[in-house]
């Protein structure tokens, strides 16, 4: 049974191009037969039936070349949203998000919070060890954050090394609580790079939405946090 399953499994994936073709051909005829079924065809002249059925064709092509085009803006929405070195969205992608998370929060009376991070000694790396350990130092950040957050959650690179996220249903106590839990995370981490340590680490600036935040207030309230943080970091 197996052995015969296989059998037909290549059989159809060895299907020459001319068979291919007729395949396609026969399906189209069968949906120009099932559109022509509600005129009256076999009234018509020759030539009249002629030109329906190859207008039907043209539809039929016509069907297809916009399916792929509709397809292919998708993919570069997609992609326009998606940072091009981290599996994280961009700061365009995020910004719609979280202006998606700030409108359902006011219909739907949720509670959501918002992290803003910066990572700590992020221009070391890139001045003592090029920018190939910067890039992948990223990376290994990125990789550290989304392992630390639920599906539901919304991660983005805002620039440089800025990153941000969404928090669904979550308070600023619990928002307090994941950002410490990230940064701990975090420089828990063995990162290196060809061979050499490298210390990851990063501060936050947390907050709640509130129905009155727009994205840029949001984010700016966020960002003013945390670089209070950093600022008394450093005194201390």
């Amino acid at each position: 049974m197996a052995a015969s399953q296989k059998q037909r499994r290549r059989g159809s994936a060895s299907a020459t191009p001319a068979q291919l073709k007729g395949a396609e051909g026969s399906e189209r005829a069968k949906r120009r037969a099932r559109r022509a079924s509600g005129l009256a065809v076999a009234d018509m002249p020759t030539e009249v039936r002629s030109e329906v059925m190859r207008l039907m064709d043209e539809l039929d092509s016509l069907k297809a070349e916009l399916d792929q085009a509709r397809q292919r803006v998708n993919q570069l929405e997609t992609m326009a949203d998606e940072d091009p070195l981290l599996p994280v969205l961009n700061r365009r992608g995020f910004e719609r998000e979280l202006a998606r998370a700030i409108a359902y929060m006011k219909r739907h009376n949720t509670t959501d919070s918002l992290v803003y991070c910066d990572l700590d000694g992020f221009k070391a790396i890139n001045d003592t060890l090029g920018h190939a350990a910067g890039d992948a130092a990223l990376k290994r950040v990125a990789d550290v954050l989304i392992g630390q957050l639920r599906s539901s959650d919304i991660i983005g690179r805002l620039g440089g090394d800025e990153f941000a996220m969404v928090l669904h249903h979550a308070d600023a106590d619990a928002a307090e609580r994941k950002a410490a839990q990230l940064c701990a995370a975090l420089a828990a981490d063995r990162f290196s790079h060809e061979g050499k340590p490298v210390a990851l680490g990063m501060t936050t600036g947390t907050t709640q939405l509130l129905e009155s935040d727009s994205v840029q207030s949001a984010l700016s309230r966020a960002d003013r946090l945390m670089y209070s943080r950093k600022r008394s970091h450093r005194a201390g």
